[in-house]
C-alpha cells in the first residue's frame, strides 16, 4: 500500500514539483525505471527496483505522469547490487548495472512479453534470455566523444539525457585496451596541444575516436574523427600509436566538419595499415571497415545467428532472401545450408564488403544486391523463396516492404530486432496478414544497459 508522507486536503494534486513522497515500486518501464503512484498517478523513478520502498522527491510533474528521484530506501530489493562503475549515477552508457545480472535477464524477458502483448496483441512463447557468462568488457565498438572543460582536453561518454561528457576513467562494457586507448590518446592530444572540437563555437579538432577490436583475431582499428582536412603531427601520432599497441592494424582519420550529431563526415584518409580488421562468427571470416555495420557483441552474435538458423531449419534446396543484410554475415552464415541466398542492402560499401567476404570464404552461392529490400524483393518474387531473414535497424520494417512480404508467402520468415516496440508493430502486420508468430528468443546482446535483441520465428498458415 502506498503512503504518503505529506497529506494534503482532499481534492488537492497530490503531485506537485519538489514534494516527498512514500511509496512502493509496483513495475519497470522500458528503459528501468521503478514505477511507483500517488492516488493512481504514475511515477518514473531512476534507479529503483520493482518490489522496493523508498522516499522519492519529485523533479517534475506532465499532465499524466511525473519523474521522481531516490531519497532514501526503506526497503531494499534482494536483487539490488552495488554498480562497479563509479560513473553509474550521472553515465548514459548503462542503465541497470544496479540490477544482479539474473534480474537484468528476467527483465529483458518480461519486456519482451509485455511489449509483443501489449502493442502487437502477440501471444506466443517467449523463452528465457539467453546472457552472458562475463556480462562485462563485450563491445567490439566504442564511439567516444572529445571536448575541452576549463582548458582542459576530456574523453568519455556523455551524461544521461545531455551532451555533457563524463571524463571517464574506465568502462565496463568495453574492452579494457579501448580504455587505454581513449586515455592514451587523450594525453598524446594535450601533449601536442590539439584542442578537442566546441559544439557551441565549432573550433578545436577532435571530434571523436571510434574504437573497433576484433573478438577473435585480437586486431584493433582506431578512426580519429577530426573538425580539420588535416591532423596535426598525424605521423608521430600513428608511429607512438602503433609502437605502444600491436595489435592496431588500421588507423583511420574521418573529416566531418559538419554541424551535426552524425559522428562520422563522408570523407576518410587512411593513416595506416588498411581499411579494415578481421573477425569471425560461425567459421565465416569478415572484413570489416571503419564504416561497416557489425554486431557490437560478437560473442553473442554467434549465439543468435545459430538461433535464427535452427529457426530456419533450412535444407539443401531452399532459396534464401537475407533482407538487410548489411556486410553478408546473417546470408553468408545460412550459404553453406542453401540452394541460393540473396542478401539485400542499400549501403553500397557494406554491399562491397559483403561480396568481398564471399568471395574471401570460398562462397559462391551468395548473390548480394544494391538496394531498397522494398524495392529488390519485388524484382526476386519470381523465384520460389523458402525463407527470409529480416535484421532491420531500430525503426523496423518499411511499410511497402511489409505489404511486399505479405503477398509473396514466403512459408517461413526469421525476424531478427533490435528494437521489441517496432518487432511488436510488425509481427502485429504479419499475424493480420496470415503468419503465425511461433516463438521468441531474446538475447542479451548489451549487458548493464535496457537494450533487447531478438529472434522470432513466422511461418505462413
Amino acid at each position: 500500500m502506498i503512503k504518503m508522507l505529506n497529506e494534503k486536503p482532499e481534492g488537492e494534486n497530490m503531485v506537485e514539483k519538489n514534494t516527498i513522497h512514500y511509496c512502493e515500486f509496483v513495475d519497470m518501464t522500458h528503459d528501468g525505471m521503478g514505477v511507483c503512484k500517488v492516488e493512481g498517478f504514475p511515477i518514473f523513478v531512476p534507479n529503483a527496483l520493482k518490489g522496493e520502498t523508498a522516499e522519492i522527491k519529485i523533479v517534475k510533474v506532465n499532465k499524466s505522469f511525473a519523474f521522481g528521484k531516490l531519497v532514501s530506501i526503506k526497503h531494499e530489493s534482494p536483487f539490488r547490487k552495488i554498480p562497479i562503475c563509479e560513473h553509474f549515477y550521472e553515465c548514459g552508457g548503462c542503465n541497470l548495472m544496479h540490477m544482479n545480472y539474473q534480474m537484468q535477464l528476467d527483465f529483458k524477458k518480461y519486456r519482451t512479453e509485455e511489449t509483443l502483448r501489449k502493442l502487437g496483441k502477440i501471444e506466443t512463447k517467449v523463452n528465457d534470455a539467453i546472457g552472458m557468462l562475463n556480462p562485462y568488457y563485450y563491445r567490439n565498438k566504442a564511439v567516444i566523444p572529445f571536448g575541452m572543460q576549463r582548458g582542459k582536453m576530456i574523453a568519455g561518454l556523455y551524461k544521461s539525457r545531455s551532451h555533457d561528457i563524463i571524463d571517464m576513467k574506465k568502462c565496463y562494457i568495453m574492452p579494457k585496451i579501448v580504455s587505454d586507448i581513449i586515455k592514451f590518446l587523450k594525453n598524446l592530444f594535450t601533449e601536442l596541444k590539439i584542442n578537442a572540437y566546441d559544439e557551441e563555437t565549432l573550433s578545436g579538432i577532435i571530434r571523436h575516436v571510434v574504437v573497433r577490436n576484433s573478438y577473435k583475431y585480437e586486431e584493433i582499428s582506431v578512426t580519429i574523427v577530426t573538425n580539420t582536412d588535416e591532423l596535426p603531427f598525424a605521423d608521430l601520432i600513428v608511429s607512438k600509436m602503433v609502437a605502444r599497441y600491436k595489435q592496431i592494424k588500421s588507423i583511420v582519420q574521418n573529416v566531418n566538419k559538419d554541424k551535426t550529431n552524425v559522428v562520422m563526415g563522408k570523407h576518410s584518409n587512411l593513416l595506416f595499415g588498411e581499411d579494415f580488421i578481421l573477425d569471425e562468427i560461425n567459421g565465416i571470416k569478415f572484413k570489416i571497415s571503419h564504416r561497416s555495420f557489425y554486431q557490437v557483441n560478437p560473442q553473442q552474435t554467434e549465439h543468435l545467428y545459430q538461433k535464427a538458423l535452427d529457426y530456419a531449419d533450412l535444407s539443401e534446396d531452399d532459396i534464401v532472401i537475407d533482407a538487410y543484410s548489411g556486410i553478408g554475415t546473417i546470408a553468408l552464415s545460412a550459404a553453406k545450408y542453401v540452394k541460393r541466398v540473396y542478401g539485400v542492402e542499400v549501403v553500397k560499401q557494406a554491399v562491397e564488403d559483403a561480396r568481398q567476404n564471399a568471395i574471401n570464404n570460398h562462397i559462391d552461392n551468395a548473390k548480394f544486391i544494391l538496394g531498397k529490400a522494398e524495392d529488390v524483393i519485388i524484382d526476386l518474387q519470381s523465384h520460389k523463396i523458402d525463407v527470409m531473414f529480416v535484421d532491420p535497424p531500430r525503426k523496423g520494417l518499411d511499410k511497402v516492404f511489409l505489404e511486399t512480404v505479405a503477398k509473396m508467402t514466403i512459408p517461413k520468415i526469421v525476424y531478427i530486432s533490435c528494437n521489441v516496440s517496432t518487432l511488436a508493430r510488425d509481427l502485429n502486420y504479419l499475424q493480420c496478414h496470415g503468419y503465425k508468430v511461433v516463438e521468441t528468443t531474446p538475447f542479451d546482446m548489451f549487458p548493464q544497459t535496457s537494450h533487447i535483441e531478438s529472434v522470432t520465428l513466422l511461418v505462413k498458415e
